[in-house]
């Protein structure tokens, strides 16, 4: 959970990944996570006064006044902890490390994460992310599903130059005084059920929404293209953190993961949430997350029910060979049970039904390429 779902160690995670593909970057297969800098670390914190202090920072904020977002590496929930690296905040972090010769010497645990943009916006004036799910099955091997989730549109219109947070960051949270003030006042020409519908597109709404426009003629566009891309960032997410994992056989965490999408369709992996709110805001989040949680249930039931069933068979199997043999191998006893028994993989009585909205995307119980279902090549899993 630490080295994926705070922003500062996710950040180093996945400074170290990505640094392995240096030489080969097409082994990441598009897996874009925006340039970022952790202000705790000297030569990052460098790295970062020296950029905003140069020529090409000044010129560029002509046309693209925001370039960064400040993010507090840990404890920051629904945009709390996340800050528009404005005149104003910018003018705030230059003083407090007064222009970069403080750095390495303040304890502080912000990141300065590079802003998108550039985001593909719905209607031509809405930004949106996305809010897709992850569940780490297993940790004893690693295994990964990925879940269909959902966008989240900002309900301001987008202005590159605006210093409004609402406009910026889509958190459903954010929209919480727009749907109050809706509710209240009685000649507003759309209800909060209204809002509150426009503001969750499902992906197949996005789908038809790039047919419409153009944007794509690809009317297989989820299946060819966006969720391939999104259980591709599974998969390398998973790789980068396989070596970080605790070795339970018996824990399971759901987390929530948000993509923004650019105006070439490129998709940019921004933040994992652990614990992510499960709240039906409307009718169809309402079906999707119920769904979804009842899938969540029985692939952790079956994977629990092979492993019981597993270990029932070897406790049967040590009962007869008491019966039988004079002397026991117990530390040998103990390997097995540990390296076969009390590992998670899914017997064959317990299968996952096909209706289970979750597709796996890497499971450490299969070899070599197999392992992540083809989503990382041969050829990139030797670097």
């Amino acid at each position: 959970m630490a080295v994926i779902s705070r922003k500062d160690t996710v950040t180093a995670t996945l400074a170290k990944y990505t640094q392995r593909y240096a030489s080969q970057p097409e082994c990441l297969n598009g897996f874009n996570y925006p340039k970022s800098y952790r202000l705790s670390l000297k030569q990052e914190c460098d790295g970062f006064f020296a950029y905003i202090n140069s020529e090409s920072y000044f010129q560029k904020k002509m046309t693209q006044p925001l370039q960064f977002l400040l993010k507090e590496g840990y404890n920051s929930h629904r945009a709390d902890g996340v800050y528009l690296f404005d005149h104003e905040e910018e003018t705030k972090l230059r003083a407090q490390f007064l222009n970069g010769s403080k750095c390495g010497t303040l304890k502080s645990s912000l990141v300065a994460q590079q802003y998108i943009s550039n985001p593909l916006l719905l209607d031509k004036q809405n930004k949106f992310d996305f809010r897709i799910y992850m569940l780490v099955a297993s940790v004893k091997p690693l295994i990964v599903y990925y879940h269909d989730g959902f966008l989240r549109v900002s309900l301001s219109k987008y202005d590159l130059f605006s210093q409004d947070k609402n406009v910026h960051l889509t958190n459903t949270h954010l929209s919480k005084a727009i749907f109050e003030s809706t509710k209240k006042n009685e000649s507003s020409t759309v209800t909060e059920e209204e809002l509150r519908d426009y503001q969750m597109w499902t992906l197949e709404d996005l789908q038809d929404y790039l047919l419409k426009t153009n944007k794509t003629s690809d009317k297989n566009w989820l299946d060819n293209h966006l969720r391939p891309k999104f259980q591709q960032s599974f998969a390398h997410l998973s790789r980068a953190v396989e070596n970080s994992v605790s070795d339970l056989s018996s824990v399971y965490e759901l987390y929530g993961l948000d993509f923004v999408m650019d105006e070439n369709l490129d998709i940019w992996f921004i933040e994992c949430n652990v614990a992510p709110q499960i709240v039906g805001t409307n009718t169809r989040k309402t079906q999707l997350l119920t769904k979804m949680i009842q899938d969540v249930f029985e692939i952790q039931l079956a994977y629990y029910r092979s492993r019981m069933t597993r270990a029932f068979n070897f406790i049967n199997n040590i009962l007869k060979k008491n019966e039988q043999e004079s002397t026991i191998d117990y530390p040998e006893l103990k390997k097995q049970f540990d390296t076969t028994i009390n590992i998670n993989k899914l017997e064959p009585a317990f299968k996952i039904s096909k209706n289970n909205g979750f597709v796996l995307v890497a499971d450490k119980n299969l070899p070599n390429q197999k392992a992540y279902l083809g989503n990382i090549k041969q050829e990139c899993l030797a670097l």
